[in-house]
């Protein structure tokens, strides 16, 4: 994650004007690499995580959409649809105070939006995602979760 934020930073100083063309491409390479690696490790430890993949579309180059796959099937621990819009901030707050009180895992979201994007890149819609996206990613993933049993067997943390 570090590796990713400073990946931004040094785009951001190019944008501004600053020369840091040879820093850019080490450090995506760094990205690349690391992200690689959780690839490997994950069709290590779950079996079936290639064949989920496979049912969102996604092939083994699809580093961004096999890294945020990975994020979701760490991060979401029910199989339950609705608790996992609730975890996800995936719904409209209601009410005045509404705003004050919907909590959310950014992180998992982060994975979850990485996965869409992959998705609708893929399937030739260059836009960025919108909540009903990534409510139908979610629902695949969860009821291919439901098919594999993660649940069962413990794969969230």
């Amino acid at each position: 994650m570090r590796c990713t934020k400073n990946l931004q930073r040094i785009r951001n100083t190019s944008i501004v004007g600053v020369d840091v063309g040879s820093y850019v491409k080490r450090s995506e390479k760094m990205v690349e690499d690391a992200r690689r690696e959780i690839i490997e490790k994950a069709t290590r430890l779950i079996p079936e995580f290639i064949d989920i993949a496979r049912g969102l579309g996604l092939d083994i180059d699809d580093v961004n959409g096999l890294t945020g796959l990975i994020g979701l099937l760490v991060y979401i621990k029910s199989t339950s649809y609705r608790k996992s819009t609730m975890y996800l901030g995936l719904y409209k707050a209601k009410g005045r105070d509404g705003r004050k009180m919907k909590k959310y895992n950014n992180k998992a979201q982060r994975y979850l939006i990485m996965l869409t994007n992959t998705i609708l890149w893929k399937n030739g819609e260059y836009r960025l995602p919108r909540y009903k996206d990534l409510r139908k990613v979610l629902k695949t993933v969860i009821e291919s979760r439901k098919r594999m049993r993660f649940a069962e067997r413990g794969a969230g943390v």
